[in-house]
């Protein structure tokens, strides 16, 4: 069997006492809907604790910052995320954090709905699919993966009715379904109860996603927008790490320091 090194990162983190889900790709894995993930992404708890417990397992590793504000209560909580990567054996590893996805408003309930898989926390499957709901279109892709084995499968009608993404799974769930279908408020759901031909139906779909992948991608400009100083002086840190060998720690401090001054906008939400 092939290593997984996000998973055994998981159990690192939480045996240093940090409070983690594992979230993303990583999660699409674990539900059983993809059979690998590149990178590794986790919603961490907004405390010192569990941020200083994964900094250190990072810095034991070697790792580096990538482009991100510093893992540090501040910038959690504006909803920036931390991104870092090191090198296992020939495998790049690339970690990613935040508190406060985007489009999740209960962050309570994120942690009070985590499920278990193979000893792992992860982000429950509604959750999961809210964070997927991104201007990528492969997304889409394990939206539909997820709503189709966990929600039609699965016997989760409302899952199902809500984020199927392609009319046959749909069209089957409707007619499972009547009564609850005739309840949600989807259009390609509407269209199907009245018989409506399948090109409205293929052709609602396609811009329900076109809708929420410009929605994500203005959110992404906005903070592009924001940073755009501090990105500038990431690229001056990164080059000077470079040159003097800084290690994980060292640049932590040189980020929180430039954070201070260049992320004042909150972006939750």
């Amino acid at each position: 069997m092939i290593k997984n090194p996000y998973q055994q990162l998981h159990h690192e983190f939480v045996a240093a006492g940090a409070k983690v889900l594992l979230s993303s790709g990583q999660a699409c894995v674990a539900y059983g809907i993809a059979a690998f993930s590149k990178d590794g992404d986790w919603i961490i708890e907004e405390s010192d604790a569990s941020c200083h417990a994964v900094l250190s397992v990072l810095a034991s590793k070697g790792a580096d910052y990538r482009l991100g504000a510093p893992l540090d209560l501040r910038w959690l909580a504006k909803g920036w995320t931390s991104h870092f990567e090191y090198m296992d054996g020939d495998i790049r590893v690339r970690a990613d954090f935040c508190s406060r996805p985007p489009r999740i408003k209960d962050i309570n309930r994120l942690w009070k709905d985590a499920v278990q898989k193979a000893g792992i926390s992860i982000v429950d499957a509604q959750s999961l699919i809210q964070l997927k709901l991104t201007r990528r279109s492969r997304d889409y892709m394990a939206i539909g993966a997820l709503a189709e084995e966990l929600g039609l499968n699965g016997n989760l009608p409302e899952l199902a009715l809500e984020y199927l993404q392609d009319y046959s799974p749909l069209s089957k769930a409707v007619k499972r379904w009547p009564n609850i279908a005739a309840q949600c408020d989807r259009e390609a759901v509407r269209l199907l109860l009245q018989d409506e031909p399948r090109d409205n139906v293929v052709n609602s779909l396609a811009q329900e996603r076109d809708r929420l992948m410009d929605a994500d991608e203005t959110r992404i400009q906005r903070m592009i927008r924001v940073s755009a100083g501090y990105q500038d002086k990431f690229a001056v840190f990164k080059k000077s790490w470079k040159q003097q060998g800084a290690m994980l720690m060292q640049q932590h401090a040189d980020l929180c320091s430039a954070a201070a001054s260049l992320l004042e906008e909150n972006l939750n939400g």
